[in-house]
């Protein structure tokens, strides 16, 4: 889909970047002999080893569905993110607990800038760790999505009411489930045919939708 063309292609020049960063600031540390140029190389290092593990998450993604995992592997993006947060807080907090060490055993006339990183590293791992907690249990789409999918669902003159909708992040895809009542149509040739011009309009409207399940319910 193209918001995860949009995606894969972002984590792939921000891994360009990232490198090319790294190798001017280790080039830099090298010449210069800083040890502050020399930890801001290493982070990254880091960041671009991120960028790998999330663009292995979203090829991953691409997987056809197979009889052990038949609704495909969109989930295991967030296995990569959750990765890359334990490894923003291990590398990152560990590195910036070690500087904090160094500069306690030897001095010197500055402020403690590793204490606010360590703060810094900790508090983001912690808040992308419970957003992928939360994608990994079901989460539903943004409720501006929901909003907006409840919103053309009862502005068909197909349905009569919208009695649930349901929805679960897969990935950059979603599986959304519909209980609505129709309209009668006279027949269930009728019927049938109602409900799919609603999924294929439905479907192009938000192309996040990979699973649409549709439960009619007809007026007595």
């Amino acid at each position: 889909m193209a918001g995860q063309a949009d995606s894969l292609k972002s984590v792939r020049f921000a891994l360009f970047a990232n490198t090319a960063i790294a190798i001017a600031k280790g080039v830099a540390a090298l010449l210069t002999g800083s040890g502050a140029m020399l930890a801001e190389a290493i982070h990254s290092v880091a960041d671009a080893g991120n960028q790998l593990l999330l663009i292995l998450g979203l090829r991953q993604t691409k997987k056809a569905p197979t009889d052990d995992h038949p609704l495909g592997f969109g989930k295991s993006i967030y296995f990569w993110s959750f990765l890359v947060a334990v490894i923003l807080f291990s590398l990152g907090g560990m590195f910036s607990l070690y500087e904090g060490v160094h500069k306690l055993t030897n001095p010197e006339p500055l402020r403690y800038p590793w204490v606010a990183i360590f703060v810094l590293v900790f508090v983001i791992a912690v808040f992308v760790a419970v957003e992928v907690k939360e994608l990994l249990i079901g989460q539903s789409v943004e409720p501006a999505t929901l909003d907006k999918m409840r919103e053309f669902l009862s502005g068909r003159s197909e349905i009569r009411e919208v009695f649930s909708l349901l929805t679960m992040q897969f990935g950059p895809d979603a599986m959304v489930a519909v209980k609505a009542r129709m309209v009668p149509t006279g027949s269930e040739r009728n019927m049938i045919a109602a409900i799919d011009r609603v999924e294929r309009d439905f479907r192009t409207r938000f192309p996040i939708i990979s699973w649409l399940f549709f439960e009619p319910d007809v007026e007595d």
